[in-house]
This record gives structure tokens, C-alpha cells and sequence, in this order.
């Protein structure tokens, strides 16, 4: 099966799961939650560099109200559709400054998600896990 812009189905997800990446992080740095929230699975769980876990409700009662994205760049982005699922793998390089002036985190890191489509509906990404290769902490 092929789409309207005849690129095999697998090629035309995975195309459309990088968008959707770069969309996720876009919505971070700009801090709009509502996006977000359409991006992310109501099922999540999102493992932090330093190993503590969020939900869909604790991450977005945590995630990015302490922080002030301005960079998450992603590189090395490989996907692997599995039917309605799917994995992506590459690495990260986060910058945030703290809210509350604390300083700055920087982290380098290789980064594992899962995504999935329901029903035949939107892609969500429904796991996340970050490992650190360098992090500091200014």
C-alpha cells in the first residue's frame, strides 16, 4: 500500500513520526501544553535523565512548568514501524534554563520512544526514556 505521495506506507509513518518528533519538540520550547497534549498518549510514561518516572498527568504538572526550553535538538532519528507501533531511537541534546534562576541544565543524551496509533487514528507517543551520555548541571 502506498500514499498519495506514492512513498511505501512504512516510509510515509516513519516520515510522519519524525514530524510529529519535531513538532513535540517544538511544543515544548514554546511551552504549549495543549500540542502536547494531542502529541502525547494518555497511557504515557516518560523516564527522566536522572531516573525519576512521569505519567500523562504527573508530566504535565511537572514537565516544563520548571523549566524554560531553548534548545532540544535531535539527530541520529531511526524508526522502526511495527504495525501500530512504533520505535524511535537517536540521540538528544536538551538545554533549559530554570525558572526560578537555579541555572542551567545541558543534556546530551540517547533517547527511546515508543508510538502508537489507535484505531487507525493520530500517532502518540506513549514511552519515552532519556540516558544521559553527559549532563551538567550550571
Amino acid at each position: 500500500m502506498t500514499s498519495e505521495n506514492h512513498l511505501p506506507a512504512s516510509t510515509a509513518t516513519e516520515a510522519l513520526l519524525l514530524d510529529l518528533e519535531a513538532q513535540r519538540c517544538d511544543a515544548m520550547k514554546r511551552a504549549d501544553f495543549a500540542r502536547l497534549r494531542e502529541i502525547l498518549h494518555p497511557g504515557l510514561t516518560h523516564v527522566h535523565a536522572k531516573g525519576q518516572t512521569d505519567d500523562y498527568d504527573s508530566y504535565f504538572r511537572s514537565g516544563g512548568t520548571h523549566v524554560e526550553y531553548q534548545q532540544i535538538d535531535r539527530s541520529e532519528l531511526k524508526v522502526q514501524v511495527l504495525g501500530t507501533s512504533a520505535v524511535m531511537t537517536g540521540r538528544q541534546l536538551l538545554v533549559a534554563v530554570r525558572k526560578d534562576g537555579t541555572g542551567t541544565v545541558r543534556i546530551d543524551s540517547r533517547v527511546l520512544q515508543v508510538w502508537t496509533q489507535e484505531d487507525g487514528g493520530a500517532w502518540r507517543q506513549i514511552a519515552f526514556q532519556t540516558t544521559p551520555l553527559e549532563m551538567s548541571i550550571a
